[in-house]
Protein backbone atom coordinates (compact mmCIF):
# COMPACT_ATOMS: atom_id res chain seq x y z
CA UNK A 1 0.00 0.00 0.00
CA UNK A 2 2.81 2.44 0.79
CA UNK A 3 4.44 1.69 -2.56
CA UNK A 4 1.17 2.40 -4.40
CA UNK A 5 0.66 5.68 -2.53
CA UNK A 6 4.19 6.80 -3.31
CA UNK A 7 3.68 6.09 -7.01
CA UNK A 8 0.52 8.22 -7.08
CA UNK A 9 2.31 11.09 -5.36
CA UNK A 10 5.20 10.91 -7.82
CA UNK A 11 2.79 10.92 -10.77
CA UNK A 12 1.01 13.99 -9.43
CA UNK A 13 4.32 15.78 -9.00
CA UNK A 14 5.31 15.05 -12.61
CA UNK A 15 1.92 16.23 -13.90
CA UNK A 16 2.17 19.42 -11.92
CA UNK A 17 5.59 20.12 -13.36
CA UNK A 18 4.13 19.96 -16.89
CA UNK A 19 1.54 22.70 -16.20
CA UNK A 20 2.55 26.01 -17.78
CA UNK A 21 2.32 28.80 -15.26
CA UNK A 22 1.35 32.20 -16.67
CA UNK A 23 3.65 34.98 -15.47
CA UNK A 24 1.99 37.62 -13.36
CA UNK A 25 2.40 40.30 -16.06
CA UNK A 26 0.81 38.22 -18.84
CA UNK A 27 -2.68 39.72 -18.34
CA UNK A 28 -4.91 40.00 -21.40
CA UNK A 29 -4.83 43.60 -22.55
CA UNK A 30 -8.11 45.36 -23.12
CA UNK A 31 -8.64 46.91 -26.55
CA UNK A 32 -8.05 50.64 -26.76
CA UNK A 33 -11.14 52.84 -26.65
CA UNK A 34 -12.36 54.59 -29.80
CA UNK A 35 -12.90 58.35 -30.12
CA UNK A 36 -15.04 59.68 -32.98
CA UNK A 37 -15.09 63.14 -34.53
CA UNK A 38 -18.38 64.93 -35.19
CA UNK A 39 -17.66 67.64 -37.79
CA UNK A 40 -20.32 69.66 -39.61
CA UNK A 41 -21.75 67.47 -42.36
CA UNK A 42 -22.47 70.50 -44.54
CA UNK A 43 -19.85 73.25 -44.81
CA UNK A 44 -21.25 76.36 -46.48
CA UNK A 45 -18.77 78.94 -47.78
CA UNK A 46 -20.41 82.37 -47.70
CA UNK A 47 -17.82 84.92 -46.57
CA UNK A 48 -14.12 85.79 -46.78
CA UNK A 49 -13.58 83.99 -43.47
CA UNK A 50 -15.93 81.16 -42.46
CA UNK A 51 -16.02 79.77 -38.92
CA UNK A 52 -17.32 76.33 -37.97
CA UNK A 53 -17.17 74.02 -34.96
CA UNK A 54 -16.60 70.30 -34.46
CA UNK A 55 -17.16 68.08 -31.43
CA UNK A 56 -15.75 64.93 -29.95
CA UNK A 57 -18.14 62.00 -30.15
CA UNK A 58 -19.98 60.74 -27.10
CA UNK A 59 -17.83 57.59 -27.23
CA UNK A 60 -14.63 59.54 -26.48
CA UNK A 61 -13.27 58.83 -22.97
CA UNK A 62 -13.53 61.65 -20.47
CA UNK A 63 -9.76 61.44 -19.99
CA UNK A 64 -9.04 62.75 -23.51
CA UNK A 65 -6.88 65.85 -23.12
CA UNK A 66 -5.53 66.19 -26.69
CA UNK A 67 -6.82 64.91 -30.03
CA UNK A 68 -5.78 66.06 -33.50
CA UNK A 69 -7.09 65.39 -37.00
CA UNK A 70 -5.84 66.60 -40.40
CA UNK A 71 -8.08 67.57 -43.31
CA UNK A 72 -7.66 66.06 -46.78
CA UNK A 73 -7.66 68.08 -48.98
CA UNK A 74 -6.18 70.77 -46.76
CA UNK A 75 -9.30 72.65 -45.64
CA UNK A 76 -8.68 74.62 -42.44
CA UNK A 77 -6.52 77.72 -42.11
CA UNK A 78 -4.50 75.99 -39.38
CA UNK A 79 -1.06 74.69 -40.45
CA UNK A 80 -1.35 71.31 -42.22
CA UNK A 81 -5.12 71.72 -42.27
CA UNK A 82 -5.25 70.54 -38.67
CA UNK A 83 -8.28 70.32 -36.42
CA UNK A 84 -7.13 70.36 -32.80
CA UNK A 85 -8.80 69.60 -29.47
CA UNK A 86 -6.57 70.86 -26.65
CA UNK A 87 -6.79 71.13 -22.86
CA UNK A 88 -9.61 68.58 -22.54
CA UNK A 89 -11.94 70.59 -24.80
CA UNK A 90 -14.91 68.62 -26.18
CA UNK A 91 -15.61 71.20 -28.89
CA UNK A 92 -13.29 73.26 -31.07
CA UNK A 93 -13.59 75.84 -33.83
CA UNK A 94 -11.91 76.07 -37.19
CA UNK A 95 -11.90 78.52 -40.09
CA UNK A 96 -11.96 78.12 -43.87
CA UNK A 97 -11.04 80.88 -46.27
CA UNK A 98 -13.72 82.03 -48.70
CA UNK A 99 -11.30 83.04 -51.43
CA UNK A 100 -9.71 79.62 -51.96
CA UNK A 101 -11.98 77.10 -50.22
CA UNK A 102 -11.85 73.37 -50.73
CA UNK A 103 -14.91 72.25 -52.70
CA UNK A 104 -16.24 68.72 -52.36
CA UNK A 105 -15.66 66.01 -49.77
CA UNK A 106 -13.29 66.79 -46.89
CA UNK A 107 -11.88 63.78 -45.04
CA UNK A 108 -10.75 64.29 -41.45
CA UNK A 109 -7.94 61.80 -40.78
CA UNK A 110 -6.45 61.04 -37.34
CA UNK A 111 -3.05 62.59 -36.61
CA UNK A 112 -2.01 60.10 -33.94
CA UNK A 113 -4.21 58.96 -31.07
CA UNK A 114 -6.16 60.70 -28.33
CA UNK A 115 -3.97 61.22 -25.28
CA UNK A 116 -4.55 62.11 -21.64
CA UNK A 117 -2.98 64.88 -19.55
CA UNK A 118 0.27 62.88 -19.24
CA UNK A 119 0.51 62.26 -22.99
CA UNK A 120 -0.51 58.61 -22.69
CA UNK A 121 -2.73 57.28 -25.46
CA UNK A 122 -6.24 56.53 -24.24
CA UNK A 123 -8.17 56.08 -27.50
CA UNK A 124 -7.87 55.47 -31.22
CA UNK A 125 -9.23 58.27 -33.38
CA UNK A 126 -11.56 57.51 -36.29
CA UNK A 127 -11.92 59.32 -39.61
CA UNK A 128 -14.91 61.47 -40.55
CA UNK A 129 -16.11 63.43 -43.60
CA UNK A 130 -17.77 66.74 -44.44
CA UNK A 131 -18.96 68.21 -47.73
CA UNK A 132 -17.91 71.76 -48.56
CA UNK A 133 -19.65 73.95 -51.15
CA UNK A 134 -20.30 77.63 -51.79
CA UNK A 135 -23.54 79.05 -50.44
CA UNK A 136 -26.40 80.28 -52.57
CA UNK A 137 -28.95 82.95 -51.70
CA UNK A 138 -32.47 83.56 -52.96
CA UNK A 139 -34.96 86.35 -52.31
CA UNK A 140 -38.64 86.11 -53.22
CA UNK A 141 -40.97 89.10 -53.29
CA UNK A 142 -44.40 89.58 -54.78
CA UNK A 143 -47.47 91.68 -55.15
CA UNK A 144 -51.13 91.34 -56.05
CA UNK A 145 -53.26 93.56 -58.24
CA UNK A 146 -56.78 92.36 -58.71
CA UNK A 147 -56.56 88.67 -59.54
CA UNK A 148 -52.96 88.89 -60.76
CA UNK A 149 -50.04 87.83 -58.58
CA UNK A 150 -46.49 88.79 -59.59
CA UNK A 151 -43.51 86.99 -58.06
CA UNK A 152 -39.95 88.32 -58.36
CA UNK A 153 -37.08 85.92 -57.64
CA UNK A 154 -33.47 87.06 -57.21
CA UNK A 155 -30.69 84.45 -57.00
CA UNK A 156 -27.01 84.85 -56.02
CA UNK A 157 -24.13 82.61 -54.97
CA UNK A 158 -20.75 83.02 -53.28
CA UNK A 159 -18.00 83.43 -55.86
CA UNK A 160 -14.54 82.71 -54.38
CA UNK A 161 -12.57 84.47 -57.12
CA UNK A 162 -14.61 87.64 -56.59
CA UNK A 163 -14.66 87.25 -52.78
CA UNK A 164 -18.35 88.17 -52.73
CA UNK A 165 -21.82 87.09 -53.76
CA UNK A 166 -22.65 87.52 -57.43
CA UNK A 167 -25.96 87.21 -59.25
CA UNK A 168 -26.68 83.76 -60.71
CA UNK A 169 -27.59 84.26 -64.35
CA UNK A 170 -29.47 81.65 -66.44
CA UNK A 171 -30.29 79.61 -63.32
CA UNK A 172 -33.43 77.48 -63.31
CA UNK A 173 -35.61 77.96 -60.22
CA UNK A 174 -38.70 76.08 -59.07
CA UNK A 175 -41.57 78.20 -57.74
CA UNK A 176 -43.89 76.41 -55.31
CA UNK A 177 -47.18 77.30 -53.64
CA UNK A 178 -49.15 76.13 -50.62
CA UNK A 179 -52.86 76.73 -50.14
CA UNK A 180 -53.81 78.35 -46.86
CA UNK A 181 -54.78 75.73 -44.27
CA UNK A 182 -52.78 72.92 -45.89
CA UNK A 183 -49.25 71.61 -45.35
CA UNK A 184 -48.49 70.38 -48.88
CA UNK A 185 -46.19 72.29 -51.23
CA UNK A 186 -46.99 72.00 -54.94
CA UNK A 187 -45.00 72.96 -57.99
CA UNK A 188 -46.12 76.17 -59.67
CA UNK A 189 -43.58 76.73 -62.44
CA UNK A 190 -39.97 76.41 -63.47
CA UNK A 191 -38.47 79.77 -64.33
CA UNK A 192 -34.99 80.84 -65.44
CA UNK A 193 -33.16 83.94 -64.25
CA UNK A 194 -31.98 86.60 -66.68
CA UNK A 195 -28.48 88.06 -67.04
CA UNK A 196 -28.77 89.83 -63.67
CA UNK A 197 -30.04 86.80 -61.77
CA UNK A 198 -33.70 87.80 -61.61
CA UNK A 199 -36.97 86.49 -63.02
CA UNK A 200 -40.59 87.65 -62.74
CA UNK A 201 -43.53 85.27 -62.92
CA UNK A 202 -47.15 86.42 -63.32
CA UNK A 203 -50.26 84.32 -62.85
CA UNK A 204 -53.88 84.57 -61.69
CA UNK A 205 -54.84 82.41 -58.70
CA UNK A 206 -57.60 84.77 -57.48
CA UNK A 207 -56.81 83.79 -53.88
CA UNK A 208 -54.11 84.26 -51.27
CA UNK A 209 -51.48 81.56 -51.18
CA UNK A 210 -48.04 80.95 -49.66
CA UNK A 211 -45.06 80.89 -52.01
CA UNK A 212 -41.43 79.90 -51.93
CA UNK A 213 -38.62 79.46 -54.47
CA UNK A 214 -36.27 76.48 -54.61
CA UNK A 215 -32.81 76.83 -56.13
CA UNK A 216 -31.23 73.46 -57.04
CA UNK A 217 -27.60 73.00 -56.13
CA UNK A 218 -24.60 71.97 -58.21
CA UNK A 219 -21.37 70.13 -57.50
CA UNK A 220 -19.91 73.35 -56.08
CA UNK A 221 -22.93 75.34 -54.83
CA UNK A 222 -25.50 74.34 -52.19
CA UNK A 223 -29.24 74.22 -52.88
CA UNK A 224 -31.55 76.56 -50.99
CA UNK A 225 -35.20 77.50 -50.33
CA UNK A 226 -36.32 81.12 -50.10
CA UNK A 227 -38.25 82.42 -47.10
CA UNK A 228 -42.01 81.89 -47.46
CA UNK A 229 -44.24 84.81 -48.46
CA UNK A 230 -48.05 85.15 -48.65
CA UNK A 231 -49.71 87.02 -51.48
Amino acid sequence: MKLYTSALAAGALVAASLVTVQPAHAVTEQSTAVCSLVPPSRISIKASINTFSAKLGSNCPGTVYTAVWKSTPWATMHPDGRLEFRYAARETGFTITGTAPVIGTVTWKPAGGATNYDGVKVADLTSATSVSKCASAVALSGGRKGSRTALLTTVSYWHPNSDRYIRWANKQVLLQYQDIGTSTWKGLAYVTTNSVGQVTYNYYPNRTRRYRAYVPGTSSVWNIFSPVISR
